[in-house]
Parts: C-alpha cells; structure tokens; sequence
C-alpha cells in the first residue's frame, strides 16, 4: 500500500479528523501559555505582542523564539499521541511506508539542503556586490542558546506541520477523494492558508502565499513519490534551521539574533516566487532522478 493511502490503516471516521483538528487548537493554546505567564510576569507594564519590535527587544529574541516554539512541541507530542491512540495508527505508518524511518536520507537530503542554501545566499549576496549589506553577527553568549534551542525545538515545529498537511490532510483528502493531485493541491492550499499571519505577507503582499502554496505541492510530491516523510521533514526541518542561527533579518518569521543578519530587505514579490520556483523544481529534479522516482503524469 502507498504511503498516501495510509489512512486506511487506522480509525478515520469524519468525526475523529474533527475532533483531531480541535485538539491541535486546544494544543497550541496550552502551549502558547508558558510564553503569556512568563512575558506578564517579566514585563507586566508592557503590552504582549510578538510582532512590537519593543516587546521583542525587551523580551529577548531568543526567549520569544522558545516561548513561541513551545506551543509547536506540545502539539506535536499531543498529536502524535491522538494518531496513535484515537486514529488507531502504528507508529511508523505515521511516518513512512517503510520498513524502518529512513535517517540516511533524512540526514543525506538535510545536510545537502542545508550546503546548498548556504552556498546560494552567499552567492546571490556576493553576485549583487551587498556583502556590506550581510552584518556579521556572532556573540557567544546569545548565539549558543540559540544555536541549542533551535536544534531542539525546530524539529518539533516543522514535524507537526508535516504531520497535519502532508498526513492528516494529504492523507485524508485522498481517503475520500482517490485523486492525488486533488489531494496535494487540497492540502497545499490548507498549508498555504496557514501561513496567512506571517509577517513576510505584510511586506510582500499576499501574493507571497503561491511562494507557500508551491512549497506546499513540493513537499507533498516528495512525500507522494517517496512513500514517506523522511525527505519533506529534512527540507522543512533543516531549511528552518538556516533561518533560525545562520542568516536572519526583521522582516521574516524567524527574527533572531543569527550569525548574519540580512539587511538587504526582502526584495521583489517576482523575485521571491521565482527563485522558489527554481529551488523546488531544481530539488525535485535532482531527487527523482536519485530515486527512480515514476513520471508525474503517472500520477492519479
């Protein structure tokens, strides 16, 4: 049985995909409480809001990311556990057709990914003669804690999304409907939508959420043709962890004190939707052919 196929596997009447959607809600908001105690105790003259460039200077980057990523962890965990238990599912068909996860390519793809990002920004950087425009930004003392909190928490946060848009959603869209494409574009706008609040859409425009609509179709392809997560995961995890310890900049989701700070601006709209266009097609490209992978139009 293919991965996408999955659902079958378990327990999934409609009323459990509701009820797993109220607990992800449920789940957030208890995790998103450490972060509102810890802010009103710390600062109990000062307004909560993440998006305040003074609250976030007061709080500290590092210690907002955290409180921000906690809400990630508990979710994960909680619906992880909701799979398990109430979807009636075995814990490796949550992540792979597989015999066993398959940490070879989680680990080969990331680190590749990661290599070739760096390797892109940089010279993109260079190319456009703003070198003076990338700010070394090493301090010890701040980049550390960072540097472990985001080796701990940012797989927790870019695995319940995989979990929720390339499982419960891609998985169960095709339950009900036996078309893949159907069920990758269904899911893809879900993951886009998701995205709505992120501060990238304030600068860029709307527009900005094809770039995420197409990320959403990437990783969904990846997880279709590779009858599992380990691939998607690795992207997610590891093109996150690039924003969050090696390049940041003010205007993005991870706003954090990094090794560069990018202070080049986000650029054009046209820009940013074609060198995802590119990095998608180009990562894809290469994959299939790694992998054997079956020609698109085969899909149905």
């Amino acid at each position: 049985m293919k991965f996408i196929a999955f659902a079958q596997k378990g327990r999934n009447h409609i009323g459990l995909y509701i009820g797993g959607i109220t607990a992800l809600i449920l789940l957030f908001i208890v995790g998103g409480l450490p972060l509102l105690i810890d802010a009103k105790n710390q600062f109990p003259d000062l307004q909560i809001n993440i998006e305040n460039p003074a609250f976030v200077e007061a709080y500290g980057t590092t210690r907002l990311l955290v409180g921000e990523l906690l809400s990630f962890l508990f979710a994960c965990i909680g619906f992880l556990l909701y799979l398990r238990y109430v979807h009636k599912r075995p814990w490796l068909t949550i992540f792979t057709a597989s015999g066993q996860f398959r940490w070879k390519r989680f680990f080969g793809f990331g680190f590749f990914l990661f290599g070739v990002v760096c390797l892109m920004t940089f010279l993109e950087v260079w190319a456009n003669g703003q070198l003076q425009l990338l700010k070394w930004n090493y301090k010890p003392a701040v980049f550390w804690p960072l540097f472990l909190s985001s080796l701990l928490l940012i797989p927790f946060q870019a695995t319940i999304e995989e979990l929720v848009f390339r499982v419960y959603a891609l998985q169960g869209f095709y339950l009900r409907t036996k078309s893949v494409w159907m069920s990758i574009g269904l899911s893809s706008i879900m993951f886009a939508m998701m995205h709505i609040s992120n501060p990238e859409l304030s600068v860029l425009g709307p527009g900005l959420l094809f770039y995420y609509f197409m990320a959403g179709v990437f990783l969904s392809l990846l997880t279709v043709q590779d009858d599992g997560l380990e691939l998607a995961m690795a992207f997610h995890i590891f093109n996150n962890l690039f924003g969050a310890f090696v390049v940041s900049s003010d205007w993005q989701a991870f706003h954090t004190e990094a090794l560069f700070l990018d202070l080049r601006g986000p650029g054009s709209l046209i820009f940013q939707l074609c060198s995802g266009l590119l990095l998608f097609a180009g990562f894809y490209f290469l994959l299939s052919k790694k992998f054997s992978w079956k020609p698109l139009t085969s899909l149905r």
